[in-house]
């Protein structure tokens, strides 16, 4: 298993569970379990977040929300946020991992994103409508899944992005839109709690990755050596009665 998918396990873990010692051991717990599995570890990171979101949604972090308004969101909304902002995963391993058409992480993420953004009622920031009007090579704003998101989240393709590039030199309408859409999108950013825990998600992915070292092993074929395993072939009574009977044969060919 590779360290950096779980170190990606890890920093998933915490953003869900918020303390640190419940994060390790159900982070741990799970990735064993899902490891019995026998997927690839890309597949094996998915199925394991997916076991945890669930987890998590059955006993959420009460107090945390209090304290925190990150875990003020749902599991689900936690994910999502630091899997666009943490882990840079883009929206069709995110639909994967949720068992999701990858259609609808656009909208889902706008609305987490929004949610999050004025649940204070922060009396600084703009609600991003898009413009007024739009000019004749303005693109299409939709309100609920607007193309700024999907610029900041690198989601288009590279002809819509130049197009994009280009055209926000010349259009100030745009820009406006883009910039309040950024703020929209630097607010959650910067509260996701494991942003600010580098060091302590380092010593947490080690951990982690001891569990389910020794986890692992218990469930790993035996290695033996050839002379063992002919001790154990020979040792089978089925085999020494197949060989009885052929020395029988031989001795009875040997006498006539």
């Amino acid at each position: 298993m590779d360290q950096e998918v779980i170190k990606s396990l890890t920093r998933i873990s915490r953003s869900l569970w918020g303390d640190l010692e419940k994060s390790v051991a159900i982070g741990a717990d799970t990735l064993t379990t899902v490891c019995l599995l026998r997927l690839s570890d890309e597949r094996t990171l998915e199925r394991a977040i997916k076991v945890m979101i669930e987890r998590a949604e059955r006993n959420p972090p009460r107090l945390l929300a209090l304290q925190h308004p990150f875990f003020r969101l749902a599991p689900v909304e936690r994910f999502l946020m630091t899997a666009l902002h943490v882990e840079k995963w883009d929206y069709s391993r995110i639909a994967r991992t949720l068992g999701v058409e990858t259609q609808l992480i656009e909208p889902w993420a706008w609305a987490t994103r929004i949610k999050y953004a004025f649940q204070e009622m922060d009396a600084g920031l703009d609600y991003p409508h898009g413009p007024a009007s739009l000019g004749a090579s303005c693109p299409a704003y939709d309100p609920g899944q607007p193309w700024t998101q999907r610029l900041l989240d690198d989601e288009l393709g590279k002809q819509e992005r130049v197009f994009l590039q280009n055209h926000l030199h010349a259009c100030e309408k745009c820009r406006k839109t883009l910039d309040l859409s950024r703020r929209v999108f630097f607010k959650i950013e910067g509260v996701i709690p494991v942003k600010d825990f580098q060091t302590e998600i380092e010593v947490a992915s080690e951990r982690i990755y001891r569990i389910w070292k020794s986890g692992e092993s218990a469930f790993r074929p035996v290695k033996t050596t050839l002379k063992e395993s002919l001790v154990v072939f020979f040792n089978q009574t089925s085999v020494q009665i197949i060989l009885f009977g052929a020395l029988i044969l031989l001795m009875v060919q040997r006498v006539k």
